[in-house]
């Protein structure tokens, strides 16, 4: 499936979609929303995962680099809906412990309990 990204904004939320599988051949896709996401002044970055299948190395840099630039802006950065694969992928890698995961867009937004709680702040 051909990777396709939406972003949106809400409130004070940049949500990023991310619709198919992402590897090395989508990376520069990606990492163009991610720069034009991150050109607010304390960008507050949201992941919207739920209608992603796969996600590789390349993917999960540009993951870890996003939620590094957010930080060190005074921002944020979090994802939600993870499905069962990219889950998996993020707990053997022990990024789920990098970020603030949500089950829910709409627990995301309401600022409600994440389900994975950042240990670490990458910086």
């Amino acid at each position: 499936m051909p990777l396709e990204i939406n972003r949106e904004r809400h409130d004070d939320f940049t949500i990023i979609t991310i619709i198919g599988e992402v590897d090395k051949t989508e990376e520069a896709l990606l990492s163009e929303q991610i720069n034009e996401a991150l050109t607010t002044t304390r960008p507050r970055l949201l992941f919207d995962l739920s209608s992603m299948n796969f996600i590789d190395s390349s993917g999960l840099r540009l993951l870890v680099q996003a939620s590094s630039r957010a930080h060190r802006c005074g921002g944020t950065c979090a994802l939600c809906c993870l499905n069962p694969v990219p889950r998996r992928i993020m707990r053997l890698t022990g990024l789920d412990a990098a970020f603030d995961v949500y089950p829910t867009l709409q627990e995301a937004l309401l600022h409600g309990r994440p389900e994975s709680i950042a240990s670490v702040k990458l910086v």
